[in-house]
């Protein structure tokens, strides 16, 4: 296992990452070389790593996350907020459907956050601070993967590569990002959009989404009690009342959506 000073100090890491990321995100070369700090779970403190940079913020956090749970990084951002910091999150459409995620939490909490939906799913799991701190790679911010997951987290410190994870940050928030797209001939090197732009919906918007039980045929809110407790194989999301009723869903009971 790296120790703390290890993973800070070495050269080669910082100089190949930056390397191989600028390559990716086609940055500019102006000289600058990243500083790349390496994380594994579950042997390291991912999570107190995440809520260290997070406490360090002085005017923008903007997070793009597949899957948030994480009590003590959601704790982290109100207090970001109270002391005015910038704080927008993106979250994948179905996250409410989730009995332990933090979309609610957030929301109740007046933190910016939306909900972004499309053919696929919004599987980023990134977050940039004060435009020079990215921090990203397989970690998704929950409990799980913190103690029990094999996952990785960089943290870099570098305004060109921030910049193209801001851009792409924007993109998912104005709903401005091509959906999909499909490959442009047979040998699948090219690819080409195929449909409009992604939907990105505020959580003000949340009732708009429901979730259906494909077993007993009915559809509830997203926050309501037995909602979350339909498992994956049997949970479906639809995307309007009518939608539901349509495809015969009826409403619960107890949520009354």
């Amino acid at each position: 296992m790296f120790t703390h000073k290890e993973r800070v100090s070495v050269l080669l890491v910082a100089v190949s990452s930056a390397l191989i990321l600028s390559q990716v995100a086609h940055c500019p070369t102006s000289g600058e070389v990243p500083q790349v700090e390496v994380f594994f779970s579950p042997q390291d403190n991912c999570a107190s790593e995440i809520v260290s940079r997070i406490d360090d913020a002085r005017t923008s956090i903007h997070i793009a996350m597949y899957f948030f749970t994480s009590r003590p990084i959601a704790q982290a951002l109100v207090e970001a907020k109270g002391r005015g910091v910038d704080v927008k999150v993106c979250l994948d459409k179905e996250q409410p459907t989730y009995e332990y995620s933090k979309s609610e939490y957030l929301r109740n909490k007046e933190i910016n956050t939306r909900l972004v939906g499309g053919s696929g799913i919004m599987h980023h799991k990134f977050c940039v601070i004060d435009d020079h701190i990215v921090m990203t790679g397989s970690y998704n911010w929950t409990a799980r993967a913190d103690l029990e997951s094999d996952e990785n987290l960089l943290i870099i410190n570098s305004r060109e590569i921030a910049k193209k994870y801001s851009e792409e940050f924007e993109q998912l928030w104005k709903g401005s990002k091509i959906d999909t797209y499909k490959y442009k001939d047979e040998t699948r090197t090219e690819k080409v959009p195929t449909q409009d732009v992604i939907k990105s919906l505020n959580t003000g918007e949340i009732e708009s989404i429901y979730i259906g039980h494909k077993g007993t045929k009915k559809f509830h809110r997203p926050n309501c009690q037995y909602g979350k407790k339909i498992s994956e194989k049997n949970r479906v999301i639809l995307n309007s009342r009518e939608e539901a009723i349509n495809q015969g869903y009826t409403p619960c009971k107890v949520c009354k959506p």
